[in-house]
């Protein structure tokens, strides 16, 4: 959370300093602010600024800063402490309200321009003005750091900040956003609804304990662990190791915790798991669309090492159990991977799930009868699978047939999930569409001709 400027007024550099001091004169004389009944004016505020300026020149990171007293001062997460804020605004107590004030909360830096003298010090003096209580962001603060040893690593958290910790959550649930509501490359934080940003994620546990995160982040992955016994130790172990969560839920044979293993989740904690996990993976993607993420992933691919076969599997199970598949970028994103570097084990893979298995050694003779399966079990994958495969093709890279090869086992789903007619109309068009770029050196690449082997084995159904 960090204090927000009038970018016309005041510009910033990445790292929270003013890009052109030369804009931003040393106080001299300040406008007539000392009539209570005159606004304050853009001079005013443009003065305090430069004033504020100074705190830029002495920030720290959190876990630089001592103990005791401080102030967050931008969005990037710095901080000053008590006695340096006090040093720069020493002699400009109304200038420290007005910037306090300003694109901080309830007002704009506009508004407190309008203010007079009398009417910043009554909007300060409300209390808590700057806080988010009128739905917007808050930059801005004063916060304290205690000492790490208030709490002990090896004792039990205790169902009071256990609590604490779940009432956070909730109001960062009711917070929540959708991807494209953030810019993209901008950092966020997951949550069971959605995400949070930066800014909202650092005030809602600005002043709590640096176990409380992980012990969120924890308890949205795994909603059954019983956090009130779980000592900070454990929770910072547990949230960054999935086997120390397998080696505690089987602890002594599962005697003692077997109980709040993922297996015993009630349905709707289950989903709830789910789709925080589906989000926390998607998180490095928000505000970006599936085409940004196809080009972003295909521009970073430096081959398969083994491991695209497996996270193509384990990226269309997914997509299969999501309660929002069309969401998962980054399993969307890794199937198109697997259609453009690893076609026939993607094929197989994606097919698989939609029919019978079959022994033939060719790809077309085992997708014919695939598709001539009487299975009627994975009709509703078939139908699932032909919603996201649609979604790849229209966004995938198409330079090595990708694209196509998504249309056309997006065809293959629709065959097995009853629509034929849809299905050997869609095989028709990628069977034109490579007789037509016949002499186009990309239909030979093995995304494809892979194409091609579907669209043929569905109209020879």
């Amino acid at each position: 959370m960090g204090k927000s400027f009038d970018e016309s007024k005041v510009r910033r550099n990445n790292d929270g300093t003013f890009a052109d001091k030369d804009k931003h004169h040393a106080p001299t004389d300040l406008p007539a602010a000392d009539n209570d009944h005159t606004p304050v004016g853009e001079e005013f505020i443009d003065n305090a600024n430069t004033i504020a300026g100074e705190l830029f020149e002495r920030k720290q990171d959190w876990d630089d800063l001592p103990i005791g007293g401080c102030y967050r001062i931008n969005d990037f997460g710095d901080y000053v402490t008590e006695d340096d804020w006090d040093e720069v605004w020493d002699g400009h107590p109304l200038e420290e309200k007005a910037w306090m004030l300003a694109d901080n909360g309830r007002y704009s830096t506009a508004d407190v321009a309008r203010m007079t003298p009398a009417e910043i010090e009554a909007a300060y003096d409300e209390g808590d003005i700057y806080i988010d209580t009128y739905g917007h962001e808050t930059y801005a603060y004063y916060t304290e750091k205690y000492e790490e040893d208030d709490y002990d690593l090896d004792e039990p958290i205790g169902a009071s900040m256990a609590d604490t910790i779940r009432q956070t959550g909730e109001r960062l649930a009711e917070q929540s956003h959708e991807s494209m509501d953030f810019e993209p490359g901008e950092h966020v934080h997951a949550t069971p609804d959605g995400f949070v940003s930066e800014t909202e994620w650092e005030q809602a546990w600005g002043d709590q304990p640096a176990y409380a995160r992980a012990a969120y982040e924890l308890s949205c992955r795994h909603p059954g662990l019983n956090m009130e016994n779980l000592s900070p130790k454990q929770i910072a172990a547990i949230n960054n190791s999935e086997q120390a969560y397998e080696e505690y839920i089987y602890e002594d044979g599962g005697t003692h915790h077997l109980r709040e293993s993922d297996t015993m989740l009630s349905k709707q904690d289950r989903l709830s798991a789910d789709m925080y996990r589906q989000n926390e993976r998607n998180a490095q993607y928000a505000g970006r669309d599936l085409n940004d993420v196809i080009c972003m992933r295909e521009s970073t691919y430096t081959g398969n090492d083994g491991t695209l076969t497996a996270d193509v599997q384990r990226s269309t199970l997914r997509i299969l159990d999501s309660p929002n598949p069309t969401a998962d970028m980054d399993s969307m994103s890794t199937v198109a991977l697997g259609l453009n570097h690893d076609p026939d084990n993607t094929v197989h893979m994606i097919t698989g799930q939609m029919s019978g298995h079959s022994d033939a050694h060719s790809l077309k003779q085992s997708l014919k009868e695939q598709l001539d399966s009487d299975t009627t079990y994975d009709h509703e994958n078939a139908e699932r699978l032909s919603t996201a495969l649609n979604i790849i093709a229209n966004n995938a890279d198409d330079t090595q047939g990708a694209g196509w090869l998504a249309t056309s086992l997006g065809a293959f789903a629709d065959y097995r999930h009853g629509d034929k007619g849809q299905a050997r109309r869609t095989a028709n068009e990628v069977r034109h569409s490579l007789h037509v770029h016949a002499d186009d050196p990309a239909t030979r690449s093995k995304p494809w001709q892979t194409a091609g082997i579907v669209a043929d084995a569905i109209l020879d159904a």
